[in-house]
């Protein structure tokens, strides 16, 4: 066996063997070659010097993939690590490993790091579905096969989140929550479809939310041509909460960009008749499910659990510092 870099030639095998590990364990998505190819050659960090990989008489028998991000000076991030089911517990992953750390140590990086940020997410399905499913696995999964590979060399966790899932099917506005949207409305407060007609106020809901990862896609979508639609909440025409786009993805999913809602209308509720309604709403235009993760520490999880989405499946990062 030789650890040697990869080139060009070496994605659509590559490629394979994901596809065969993602149908071995039933949890990643297979994902076809364009897809894998462009996923890689399309972002700026991505090069072969740093895609290590084991091969046995020109047979690949496992890869890892390294990126070292350029607005990142003192780290390396794994964006992949896989060996063939025959040929592990037979150090291969061990070495692939070891060599990546050799590699990132070489470049004058401290740490290696294994997180969300792209190209490394990747799309998984929810367990016990009909293939529900979420565009990005946001770390290692819990007690997985990989979770204890980094355990077991040294790398310590961090960065913990939660996936939710909820099916829409039977999805309705609780009474409790339609008791909370008729008292609200009575002092002006409501949850309606924004109309740029009737709705004022989106600069000054960004500058007093203060959130960039919120404030973006709200000025991306409304940059389109087309803007998905998505709810406010509207104090008499003052926007002063915000759901998101909302469109459904190929799957059947139900899109979710968050939830917002400022400081001075908490309290009353509107948070949690929020985002019911834009679970509503998703279901009544044709959505199958939703899926969404968030971190421990966001208090947003109990709104999301008083809706009825279910925990499935939790994540952590990993780092290691390199000696």
């Amino acid at each position: 066996m030789e650890i040697i870099r990869a080139c060009l030639n070496d994605l659509k095998e590559m490629n394979d063997l994901w596809n065969e590990v993602s149908l071995e364990n039933g949890f990643y998505k297979p994902i076809d070659f364009e897809l894998y190819q462009n996923k890689f050659l399309s972002y700026s960090d991505f090069s072969f010097d740093n895609v290590l990989l084991a091969k046995d008489n020109n047979k690949l028998l496992g890869y890892i993939i390294v990126i070292i991000r350029e607005k990142s000076k003192d780290a390396g991030f794994i964006n992949s690590l896989l060996v063939k089911k025959e040929f592990r517990n037979k150090g291969i992953g061990n070495k692939l490993l070891e060599e990546a750390e050799k590699l990132v140590r070489g470049l004058g990086k401290k740490k290696m790091i294994i997180s969300n940020f792209l190209p490394s997410c990747y799309e998984w399905y929810i367990p016990n579905t009909d293939k529900h499913d979420h565009p990005c696995a946001p770390g290692i999964r819990i007690n997985s096969m990989e979770y204890f590979f980094y355990l077991h060399h040294g790398y310590k966790t961090y960065n913990y989140c939660d996936a939710f899932h909820l099916a829409l099917s039977d999805y309705e506005i609780s009474p409790k929550i339609q008791e909370i949207l008729d008292e609200n409305e009575k002092d002006g407060l409501v949850i309606e479809l924004y109309d740029p007609k009737k709705h004022f106020g989106l600069e000054e809901f960004y500058e007093k939310l203060n959130i960039y990862d919120f404030e973006k896609p709200i000025r991306d979508n409304l940059l389109l041509e087309k803007p998905y639609p998505f709810l406010v909440v509207s104090d008499n025409g003052k926007i002063k909460g915000w759901t998101g786009a909302m469109w459904n993805e190929e799957s059947g999913r139900g899109h979710f960009d968050g939830i917002a809602i400022l400081e001075e209308i908490r309290g009353k509720g509107m948070g949690k008749a929020l985002f019911s309604s834009l679970a509503y709403y998703s279901k009544k235009n044709g959505a199958k499910f939703m899926t969404f993760y968030t971190g421990l520490t966001n208090h947003a999880r109990y709104i999301y659990m008083g809706a009825g989405f279910k925990i499935i499946q939790s994540f952590c990062s990993f780092e290691k510092e390199l000696k």
